[in-house]
């Protein structure tokens, strides 16, 4: 078998579908079903903005009858079905993207350029076997760094909430390492989207144990359909708006990841009260954050962290910092003195 390098623009790889040229193998494919919407959308997005798209993989072979040379999809399969629709007009980008609302032929000339020239890089497999391909794949995957949950829920999930939260991970991912919260390979491991999945759950559910059971079944739950999402996305934007008027509290023992968590659900609930978090603390109106009361008492809080023999009366709260931090029991007492810190005119 020979692996050749090969890169086609995004014109001659349509073109090439079109004719039959290069086809699908169902035999290597995981799932016939078309991506929905979002997923192509997001794709469309890639490309028009000029970012890279992992590598395709064909298989070459020559029909002994026809004496034609085609090339089977072997590893791209739903790729290159979505970028073929685009281009034929097939399908309209939605979600967050600049590109929202438009088709192909509603592209400016320049971007319609940029699309048909893009470069798609692929792995042309010349005179293999099945037993060839098959081995390939083994050992290509015998390299990679295994997914974590999260990252095989994204890979396995294509509906409304997977995009939903990438949508969040694309907007706020740089403030959460700026703030502290993550650092840069935290984030290329997606800490931050299981962040926003649990606050998300939380905020839907009430606050439990970390759950990969219950985050997959979130996913599942919400993947056609999440009447729930312009409501959750409005909370995000209010929490991130809140810390980000904090600057004191960037960096510190606060916004660690566990801490985050039930800070942005105690801030959320504090001014639009949650039915979930009721049983936690009860509130019965929303209360505007003061600035004057807030700061001293997170201050406070920062304080037990750093110097926990000299604040015995916060030691629940240091307690529920030190370990077991994703158990219910540590965050819901964490968020109950998050609640206190912002509602209350002082922790003594």
């Amino acid at each position: 078998m020979k692996v050749t390098p090969t890169t086609f623009t995004v014109a001659e790889y349509c073109e090439q579908m079109r004719r039959g040229d290069i086809i699908v193998n169902r035999d290597y494919q995981r799932s016939p079903k078309v991506w929905p919407t979002a997923a192509r959308s997001y794709l469309m997005d890639t490309i028009l903005l000029g970012y890279p798209m992992p590598k395709l993989s064909l298989y070459s072979k020559t029909d002994l009858k026809t004496k034609k040379t085609i090339k089977e999809i072997v590893d791209g399969q739903q790729r290159s079905q979505a970028i073929l629709a685009f281009a034929d007009d097939s399908f309209r980008i939605s979600g967050q993207s600049t590109f929202a609302g438009k088709k192909f032929s509603q592209l400016e000339d320049e971007q319609k350029q940029s699309f048909l020239e893009y470069p798609i890089i692929v792995d042309l497999l010349v005179a293999a076997t099945e037993n060839d391909i098959r081995e390939q794949f083994r050992r290509i995957n015998s390299y990679n760094v295994p997914l974590n949950p999260q990252e095989k829920r994204h890979a396995v999930f294509q509906g409304e909430f997977k995009w939903y939260v990438v949508e969040l991970s694309k907007k706020y991912s740089q403030t959460l390492k700026d703030i502290g919260v993550f650092t840069e390979s935290q984030l290329s491991r997606m800490n931050d989207a299981s962040l926003f999945t649990e606050i998300t759950l939380a905020l839907l559910n009430g606050i439990d144990n970390a759950s990969e059971t219950k985050d997959n079944a979130l996913y599942k739950e919400k993947d056609l359909t999440f009447p729930e999402k312009s409501q959750m996305e409005g909370r995000m934007g209010e929490i991130f708006d809140v810390i980000l008027s904090w600057p004191d509290v960037h960096k510190t023992d606060l916004l660690t990841a566990y801490n985050f968590y039930s800070l942005a659900l105690a801030i959320t609930h504090t001014e639009h009260p949650v039915a979930t978090l009721m049983d936690v603390w009860p509130v019965e109106h929303g209360i505007p954050l003061s600035q004057e009361v807030v700061l001293p008492n997170l201050g406070s809080l920062t304080y037990a962290l750093e110097n926990p023999e000299e604040t015995p009366n916060l030691q629940e709260f240091v307690e529920a910092c030190s370990k077991a931090t994703n158990r219910v029991n540590q965050r819901r007492t964490r968020f109950k003195w998050f609640c206190r810190a912002l509602t209350q005119s002082s922790l003594a």
